[in-house]
């Protein structure tokens, strides 16, 4: 309890740190008509999250160095990507890199086929594009992945392949983040570094649990976020847009910006609604859902997603 005590104080130090020096050096994200907040605010804040691993790292023997450079070179470029541009080439080959280390780590390489290899290449960098796009509403990514992370610490008492102590420093990272986030006027957004460390942790996981029970239902522990990510790609491309470009088309930015809702309330509910989901799915029956109880959830998860998002798009004629 006590070292948790002062990890969370040296974050909230270090998170205070960052603020002035990016307040001083201008490292701000300033808005624009695809922005859902109207004050120029702080980005970068969630250097915390890489910050608390490498913290656990050292206090833990130096262990997963592998995972651990590659969060570091993915942070690195992210944040250079704050505060400068960067090309998506080289975002997208140091993405590679990092996602290669994390699953020479995991020793994913001696357990996969090689034709599976792309495949899960694939999903992760569409999990790191999706999560970039997620820092858009104050308290969203730091209460969604709370909720994720605290899933899994729940996961772990039955199963226990994760490394709690690591999980425990995000937590904490997570929780000193949300302190400047998660108000009515966010004073720090997390950033690409924030949301993109974030994305690698998730991957790194999501693959370890994988590779534990070989069941893709846990993909359903990111279900609410996923299925408004994936949704609204799906419509952006038959829109035919530019999918890479940032927007306001998700179902919370729908509830911020056109129906004029809390963004702290509406971070709060996608948070509950993936908890009860993880709850109800993973933590209480300590087992896994069915291939058909899952695909009937994804199904009805898209119907009703589909069933709350269109009639406001045609109220606000953003179809």
């Amino acid at each position: 309890m006590l070292n948790s005590v002062v990890l969370f104080l040296c974050l909230s130090l270090f998170g205070y740190l960052y603020f002035q020096f990016a307040k001083k050096y201008g490292i701000v994200d300033r808005p624009n008509h695809r922005s859902s907040h109207s004050v120029v605010t702080v980005r970068g804040g969630g250097i915390i999250f890489p910050i608390s691993v490498l913290m656990w790292w050292l206090m833990n023997g130096f262990s997963n160095s592998w995972m651990v450079l590659g969060l570091i070179l993915i942070a690195a470029v992210s944040m250079m990507d704050d505060m400068f541009t960067l090309s998506r080439k080289l975002r997208f080959g140091i993405q590679f890199v990092a996602l290669s280390l994390a699953f020479w780590d995991l020793g994913v390489f001696g357990q996969k086929p090689f034709w599976a290899l792309p495949i899960l290449y694939f999903i992760a960098l569409g999990i790191i594009n999706a999560i970039n796009f997620m820092d858009g509403i104050n308290g969203i990514t730091g209460l969604y992945f709370l909720t994720f992370f605290g899933s899994l610490l729940a996961v772990n008492v039955y199963l226990p392949i994760f490394d709690s102590a690591l999980i425990q420093y995000v937590i904490l990272s997570l929780l000193v983040f949300l302190i400047f986030n998660l108000r009515k006027k966010a004073l720090m957004f997390a950033g690409d570094i924030g949301s993109i460390s974030l994305a690698y942790l998730v991957i790194y996981f999501l693959a370890r649990w994988y590779l534990e029970v070989g069941n893709w239902t846990i993909v359903l522990s990111l279900l609410v976020y996923g299925a408004d990510s994936f949704l609204t790609l799906g419509q952006r491309l038959i829109r035919g847009e530019n999918v890479t470009q940032p927007h306001r088309l998700h179902l919370y930015q729908l509830f911020v910006n056109q129906l004029k809702k809390e963004h702290v309330l509406v971070a709060l509910i996608f948070a509950l609604l993936q908890f009860a989901l993880n709850f109800v799915l993973f933590i209480y029956p300590q087992a896994y859902p069915s291939d058909l109880w899952a695909l009937t959830i994804l199904v009805l998860t898209a119907v009703i997603y589909l069933l709350i998002k269109i009639p406001i798009q045609n109220r606000f004629k953003l179809t």
